[in-house]
């Protein structure tokens, strides 16, 4: 079994989005197994996206009709076996290990690790968190912070005479709160500044295909830094074996320092793999660049008419970082690039309209941050 596994086959029963086949040869292997395989990638996708947490994707995938148990979901995003990994377990000298495996794999080498960093107790701080519970009157619960004491401003309902009244609010002793109706509405309206005004179509694909040959040469230089960030491991893995044939080093040392080299290496050659798998081809580009057009152009209505994970994820889209309230103005420090230039356009546009000086040749500079003006407290 440890010697058909080195080979990279999967022994089994096999895991959720495959199935059990023999090959022509009387060996066993495992195929992809549709829809299960789909909806387990629309899984590690919106994990990777830091939105949801595990127990909302999971509830997620069930809709989708993925019946999976909290234990059985947790073991499925650790299950390297979905990236075309098969894990080799320590055995007497033999170090534990990963082999590439013969069945066709579900997600990226480069997805899965994203997700293991995601679902990794010491990257819970860097990531978005929500809680599992999320109504749909608070669609911005988790991106305000509190003016008073910097915590993130929570949603919860006040019941009154006649009917339940919904508020933003902070934790006591800060106690401080706000109509969850009256800022959802004011945040619609500011979602209506990043609409491309009529006639501009044209404006922003540019503005988007200049910012994508941007983002390409980065991709391109950030290639070669993790080109040169594999071979500097590569380097340290070499003169650790040669510091162990020299005792200079010993051989308990020399395991934990080839296990984490290997680790490294496998997850900076995934991340290679990606970028180097990205579209650059003008058709396709092309095609992004209508699809995203299309898209802005009907923002607003997309947030208005949809659900509450269509809500987070445009708002988590267009504003990468948390939205500062100080109980009477909302401020964004930095929005998505795309939409900031968009911004400008229909500021400066707005400006002409009336009879304001402005030149759209700014539009290349800095901008100073949006703000959701509020009212007084509720």
């Amino acid at each position: 079994m440890r010697r058909a596994k080195k080979e990279g086959r999967c022994l089994g029963i096999a895991p959720i989005g495959y199935k059990n086949v023999t090959n022509e040869n009387g060996k066993k292997s495992i195929i992809i197994k549709e829809p299960q395989a789909s909806i387990i990638r629309f899984a590690f996708k919106e994990l990777a996206k830091g939105i949801l947490c595990a127990e909302e994707v999971r509830r997620e995938t069930n809709k989708k009709g993925l019946k999976c148990s909290r234990a059985n979901f947790w073991m499925l995003v650790r299950n390297p076996v979905y990236c075309g990994k098969i894990f080799i377990p320590k055995y007497k000298d033999e170090e534990a290990h990963f082999v590439p495996g013969l069945h066709e794999p579900i997600i990226t080498e480069s997805l899965y690790y994203k997700v293991q960093d995601m679902l990794d107790v010491r990257k819970r701080k860097e990531r978005i968190r929500t809680t599992l519970e999320v109504k749909e009157q608070f669609p911005l619960r988790g991106f305000l912070v509190c003016p008073n004491c910097s915590r993130m401003l929570t949603g919860s309902a006040s019941k009154g005479m006649y009917s339940l009244y919904y508020y933003y609010h902070c934790v006591s002793p800060c106690k401080f709160r706000y109509r969850a109706e009256k800022l959802n509405v004011i945040f619609e309206d500011e979602l209506k500044k990043y609409v491309p005004h009529a006639g501009v179509k044209d404006l922003y694909k540019i503005i988007l295909n200049d910012l994508y040959n941007k983002k390409s040469k980065q991709v391109e230089n950030g290639s070669k830094q993790i080109a040169e960030q594999i071979e500097k491991v590569n380097q340290r893995l070499s003169k650790a074996r040669e510091l162990l044939l020299s005792d200079g080093l010993d051989p308990k040392e020399y395991k934990e320092i080839k296990s984490d080299c290997e680790n490294k290496v496998n997850r900076l050659e995934a991340e290679l793999t990606e970028a180097n798998g990205r579209p650059n081809n003008s058709r396709t580009v092309s095609k992004l660049l209508d699809a995203a057009s299309l898209v802005l152009s009907r923002l607003d209505i997309l947030y208005q008419e949809g659900d509450i994970r269509t809500k987070r994820e445009i708002i988590s889209s267009i504003f990468p970082e948390k939205i500062c309230f100080d109980g009477n103005e909302c401020r964004t420090f930095r929005v998505n690039e795309a939409a900031r230039f968009m911004f400008m356009i229909n500021s400066e546009l707005q400006n002409k309209k009336n009879r304001k000086r402005g030149d759209l040749s700014l539009l290349s500079g800095l901008v100073a941050s949006p703000r959701i003006e509020l009212g007084s407290k509720v």
